[in-house]
Parts: structure tokens; sequence; C-alpha cells
């Protein structure tokens, strides 16, 4: 995402969008996991509740049956007409809880269940006069069959609206599944999302890393990685040769060719200078016609090991290049400096491949030399090595 030419606030905006994303995605994830869960536990609750409805349900068909059979013993003369009666009370006591027990309240949950007990248990009562003076009536065989119908009323009613496959809580039950896989899918969906968004800021931040670090023109590296490479090597006390390198003659091909073809010349440059990249050496542009070598060497007991690499960059940038059908040739002043043999500091390194690289541009160009510090006063005139 390119912020050129954007206000400040723009900038500060979509750095603030970004970090809110980062905190947001997760957020979510979150918040959906335990939704899911919460629907799980609603479910496991909601399914608990059907089968202590079915619990009271089979309870009181039980006891009615029960009742039913007592009646029918009564009838014939095998049972007692006070166990009869005891086991009415027990099925008034059932009907009772039922309706009237806020313990039961998950029978609510099937619509209209409440209501058709509570009806049955009205109709139970009402009969109780009657059961009361069966002894003198001997209406057993009438009270018998309007008990059945009853009973068998009742039975159906439990048995449709209880029944799973019919609607109500089964359907809830349903209902609340649904919702968990919809909401399962939802959670892949942010999960997906939430990487892509993080693979999208991780592209744009490498994009903007690259442009920090990397120069637009050329495409190898800038100054701004040239001083932190310097700086982290200086830190883990790395020993490394430092090359300036500044082009002899570049100036008179711009003012004569063009920046257009200057600007050629220069990716030119950059190329040769890529071609010795390696894990010990790296390249960069420090500008204009300014590049910079970082090669990493190994001390022994009598200093830095002797490299080829000052011959090679002579050599490689002593070089003609056909820009345009025009072959044009420079030559390169290359200026060395050594951390920690003789620079101490970064801004030492800076400063003393400097001088190396004015020397020899004093000395005719096209070279490169070592810095090396005063010695003898023999050497006050010649603080350099110079490799041609």
């Amino acid at each position: 995402m390119e912020l050129k030419g954007h206000s400040p606030f723009i900038k500060w905006t979509v750095r603030l969008l970004k970090k809110a994303l980062y905190i947001i995605t997760p957020i979510l994830v979150v918040s959906i996991l335990m939704t899911v869960s919460y629907l799980k536990q609603t479910s496991e609750v909601i399914s608990k509740s059907q089968n202590e409805a079915i619990w009271f349900v089979l309870q009181l068909t039980k006891e009615y049956s029960e009742f039913v059979y007592q009646l029918q013993s009564y009838q014939l003369g095998t049972s007692d007409y006070n166990d009869m009666l005891i086991q009415y009370e027990i099925l008034w006591s059932r009907f009772n809880t039922i309706v009237n027990n806020s313990l039961v309240e998950h029978l609510d949950q099937f619509e209209g269940s409440i209501a058709e007990v509570n009806h049955h248990f009205t109709y139970i009562k009402s009969m109780e006069d009657q059961l009361l003076q069966l002894p003198i009536t001997k209406n057993e065989a009438s009270l018998l069959h309007l008990f059945k119908n009853d009973y068998d009323d009742l039975q159906i009613y439990l048995n449709h609206k209880f029944r799973l496959s019919s609607d109500d809580l089964g359907n809830k039950i349903n209902a609340v599944s649904t919702l968990e896989i919809i909401f399962r899918y939802l959670l892949i969906s942010t999960i997906l999302t939430g990487m892509i968004i993080a693979y999208l800021l991780l592209r744009e931040s490498r994009y903007h890393h690259r442009l920090a670090m990397y120069d637009s023109l050329t495409g190898i590296r800038n100054r701004l990685w040239l001083n932190k490479k310097l700086d982290k090597l200086a830190k883990n006390n790395q020993a490394f040769n430092f090359y300036l390198i500044d082009l002899d003659g570049f100036k008179k091909i711009n003012d004569t060719q063009g920046h257009h073809t200057g600007d050629i010349f220069l990716r030119n440059i950059a190329s040769r200078l890529r071609q010795l990249e390696q894990p010990h050496c790296f390249s960069a542009r420090m500008g204009g016609d300014e590049f910079a070598v970082i090669e990493l060497i190994q001390l022994n007991c009598s200093g830095a090991v002797p490299s080829p690499l000052p011959d090679k960059l002579v050599s490689l940038l002593n070089s003609s290049t056909m820009v345009a059908g025009k072959s044009l040739t420079t030559s390169a002043s290359i200026g060395i400096s050594q951390f920690p043999t003789f620079a101490k500091s970064i801004p030492e390194v800076l400063k003393q491949a400097d001088f190396a690289m004015y020397e020899v541009k004093q000395q005719g160009k096209n070279g490169a030399a070592y810095f090396k510090p005063y010695s003898v006063p023999a050497m006050k005139n010649n603080p350099l090595s110079s490799v041609r």
C-alpha cells in the first residue's frame, strides 16, 4: 500500500487500522469459539431438560396406568378399596408436581404440555367424589371406562408430544445443532480471513521493508541497510573489509549522454556488484555514483588474511557498457578500511575508507587502496598501501 502524497493523518490512520486488524481478528476468533461452546452447552441443557421432562411424563403415565389397574382389580374384587385410593392419591400427587412445581419448568418448552396435563388433572380431581362413593354406588364399571378413556387420551397426546421427531424441543435441538454447524463454518471462515489478512499484511510489511532497505533505481541494498549492517557487525565484533567505491568519469556520462543513460549505467554497475554476492560478501549503493562492498574476513595472529577482492573489483568495474548502441567506459576509485584492525568504530570505518578513496583519486584513479595508519615519519606522505 503506497502512502506517498497522503497526509500524516491518513498514514497514521492506516497504521492504526493495521494494528486494529491484528487485535480484532484473534478477538473475533475467540468470540466465535466461546459462542460455539455456549451453543453446545445450551444444546446439552436442552437435551437434559428433554430427558427430565420425559422422566416426569413416564412417571405420570406409570402411576395413571397403575391407578387404572387398581380400579379394575377393585371391580374384580382382587384388590382392596384402600389400595385403590392410595394409588389415586399417588396419581393426584404426580399431577400436582408437574403442574405446580417450579422445578419442572422445562416442560414449558413443549408447547401446550402443561395445559394438557392440567386439563387431565382437573378431570381427575373432578372424579374424586365419585371414587369416594364407590362402596355405596358400586359404579366401578362406569368409572373405570371414564378413567381408561382419559388415560388413553393422555397417553396418545404425550406419546406424540415427546417424540423427538415431532416438533417443539426436537426442532429446537435441531436448530441449535444447525446454529452450531453454522458457527463452526463462521469460525473456519474467520480463521481463513485472519490468515489472509495476516499474509497480506506480512507481504505489505516485507514490501515496505524492501522499499526501505533497497535502492529503487538499481535494486541492490541502500545506505540505510548498509548502516544497519555495519552497526550489527560492529556490535558482534565481526572483522570485515569495507570498500568505498566511487565511479571515475560518471559525471561526464550524465552530462553528455543524459540522466536516463546514466541510470542505465548505474544499474549495470549494480548488476556487476551483485555477481560478487556471497554469504561473506555484500554490496550496496550509498547514493549517486558511490557504492560499497562489505567483505567478512578472518583475523590471524598477524592481522587480516589477504583478500583477492580488491583486484576483482578494479577489474570488474573497469569495463565497457553498451547503452543505446554506444560503448561507455568508466573506472572506479576504491578506498578500503578494516574493522577492527585499524577502524574501531563505524564512523572511523567510513572516514578511513573515504580518505583512502580520495588518495586513490589523487594518485590517478582506477585503483584500490587500503587505509594504513601513520607508523613512521618516512611514511607521512604515503599513508596508503595501494593495489593496482
